[in-house]
């Protein structure tokens, strides 16, 4: 039973999955005295700092301490911004933070670096260079750099947590209040989990399941755009089924199925090194399913703020409730699917993420419909020769690669490139088939030709159009009369054909087209482009069809165009 939240959202009560690994920078625009104040304590207790402390209802180790730094003290002793360093040596300062449990493997480590303008590093060969901070941060004011890496800790209690321990030892919380969190902080890092039974786990990894289906539908199947992992044994060499599966999906293909999410994602289930040691009663004997946030596959910044940590928080949730459920796992607290560790608990908890069907059936379709439409009235040669050698060739191809393989000039590659350009990616100089699956379609529609594209090609193009629009009322409406009419309609660049196949009268093709015509309009498409289309139909000639002179009856085929038809 569902409730529905005061802006609408649709409350569930559903397994909680555990915050794991994280991290992030946390700028501070507000001067150096906290950095300083680290060097100070540093040196006061020889070199580090240990005590303890109690937050977010626990107790933590804490510890300070130094490691030395690329930095260079900026010239003259004094920072652009007026700050004095009288070090002749800088260093940088980390805070480590450990929950007291059997594990010890809910911790952060926060590493603390000054920033001002013009601050210059030396590489470990020598050179010197300025370091590229970002010019807001350091504008007025110096700066502090702190890199958070933690595990099995709450997304948001990072920030008071660190407070907290600074406190711990000696240094004032004051300095790292959210409100001197400079705009530039980011995340980089975030992942979620839930351990599964091992007796139960396997749907999750099999070659049927939702790991390899998103990779082998929706991955690209070039090795630079594709990371699809399935390694079943351990470093020594021992098998086990699942052991370490990934699926790594980039934001456009993200949104495939999930079209309101923008967050690149790594699906995983894997096993810890030493699962095959351990009796079952121990849960590290059964594996974790996890989602991971990937910002090496996006060229954009997820800032921290409470709203993209809830955005971070939701999306992940939801990837691992669409897994789990695509699995046929029980979304609900169950001893018998779920396996509670020292941070994860097998209980329920209220949550508004949805929970989608991860069904690629429409991907699937869009897909063999994109391959059907270019196939369906035959190819133009160069294209097929292309097609030939990215469907054969394993590694990275360019356009001149596709020159030199079917013998065609550059120009006239970009060219057939340009006209697939819904079948093939081509970006950064490489080009490849748009997915694995893409790529198995074609590689038997250029081995079965003409076979294929009769039984398949029905259709084909408005089923592009309709999956690229996600299906919408609409879309759906043309769909529909596409099937009913048995419509067959190919919009391939020379002019729309619309085959009505056999009809039985003038009267009928009119009724056809005007409905057509009436929703195609409604999916805000281009009304000359339907009116120019080329009708074709056939009917039965009985002999009273005027534009005929009387015979017995025959089939005959008719072609005209569209406009002179909605008249």
């Amino acid at each position: 039973m569902t409730v529905e939240n005061e802006d609408g959202d649709e409350i569930r009560r559903l397994i909680k999955p555990q915050d794991h690994e994280f991290t992030a920078n946390f700028n501070y625009d507000n001067g150096l005295d906290a950095w300083l104040a680290c060097d100070s304590v540093v040196k006061d207790h020889n070199g580090s700092y240990e005590t303890e402390t109690d937050a977010l209802g626990e107790t933590w180790d804490v510890t300070l301490y130094y490691q030395d730094s690329s930095i260079l003290p900026p010239r003259d002793g004094t920072t652009p911004n007026g700050t004095e360093i009288e070090h002749e040596q800088i260093r940088e300062f980390r805070i480590r933070v450990e929950a007291q449990d059997e594990l010890g493997e809910k911790k952060a480590n926060y590493h603390i670096r000054p920033r001002w303008r013009r601050m210059r590093v030396e590489t470990d060969e020598g050179d010197q260079h300025e370091l590229s901070i970002p010019r807001t941060l350091v504008n007025e004011h110096d700066a502090m750099n702190v890199r958070v890496s933690g595990s099995n800790i709450d997304f948001c209690d990072y920030g008071d947590l660190l407070m907290c321990a600074a406190s711990a030892v000696d240094v004032s919380a004051h300095h790292f209040r959210e409100s001197y969190r400079h705009e530039t902080s980011n995340i980089q890092d975030g992942a979620k989990y839930v351990r599964v039974h091992e007796d139960v786990s396997g749907p999750v990894h099999a070659r049927t399941g939702p790991l390899v289906s998103l990779a082998h539908v929706l991955e690209n199947d070039r090795e630079g755009y594709r990371k699809l992992v399935q390694n079943d044994s351990n470093e020594r060499g021992r098998q086990l089924a699942g052991y370490y599966h990934t699926c790594t999906l980039g934001p456009q293909r993200v949104r495939e199925v999930f079209p309101d999410h923008v967050l690149p994602v790594e699906c995983k289930h894997y096993y810890a090194r030493e699962a095959h040691s351990r009796p079952d009663s121990d849960p590290l004997s059964h594996p974790k399913v996890e989602v991971a946030y990937q910002t090496s596959r996006t060229d954009d910044t997820l800032h921290l703020t409470d709203e993209n940590l809830a955005q971070l928080d939701e999306e992940l949730t939801e990837w691992l409730y669409a897994i789990l459920a695509d699995a046929g796992l029980d979304l609900r607290a169950n001893e018998n699917v779920y396996v509670e560790d020292e941070y994860f608990s097998v209980e329920n908890a209220t949550t508004t993420a949805s929970v989608v069907d991860l069904d690629l059936t429409e991907v699937r379709h869009e897909q063999e419909s994109v391959v059907y439409k270019h196939l369906a009235d035959g190819m133009a040669p160069t294209d097929q020769e292309c097609l030939n050698v990215l469907v054969s060739d394993g590694g990275a191809v360019s356009p001149q690669d596709l020159a030199e393989s079917t013998g065609r000039h550059e120009d006239t590659v970009y060219n057939s490139l340009a006209r697939m350009n819904d079948l093939v990616t081509h970006t950064y100089g490489e080009v490849s088939l748009k997915s694995t699956y893409t790529s198995e379609l074609v590689a038997d529609a250029l081995d079965q030709a003409q076979q294929a594209v009769d039984n398949a090609a029905k259709t084909a193009a408005d089923a592009v159009h309709a999956s690229k629009r996600g299906l919408d009322n609409a879309t759906s409406a043309f769909v529909a009369w596409c099937e009913r009419y048995g419509v067959n309609y190919n919009d391939n660049g020379d002019g729309m054909i619309i085959d009505l196949g056999r009809v039985d009268s003038i009267k009928e093709v009119r009724n056809i087209l005007r409905s057509g015509f009436d929703r195609w309009c409604k999916m805000k498409r281009d009304a000359i482009t339907f009116k120019s289309a080329k009708v074709k139909w056939e009917h039965e000639d009985d002999g009273k069809d005027l534009n005929y002179l009387p015979s017995s009856p025959t089939v005959r085929s008719h072609s005209q165009r569209a406009f002179t038809l909605l008249k």
